[in-house]
């Protein structure tokens, strides 16, 4: 088994957090508040009476 040193080892834990972070950021901006957004059923928009 190869033995990597716990620098190296939280160096790479911290590139693939920062890679999958930045995807799901720009995949939540992509989305926008459209049909594709996941957070679309938390709250149903305003209606106002006129």
């Amino acid at each position: 088994m190869i033995h990597v040193a716990a620098v190296d080892q939280a160096f790479l834990l911290l590139l693939i957090v920062f890679c999958l972070g930045s995807c799901l950021v720009r995949r939540l901006l992509a989305a926008g508040a459209g049909a594709g957004s996941p957070y679309r059923h938390i709250a149903p928009p305003a209606h106002k009476e006129a």
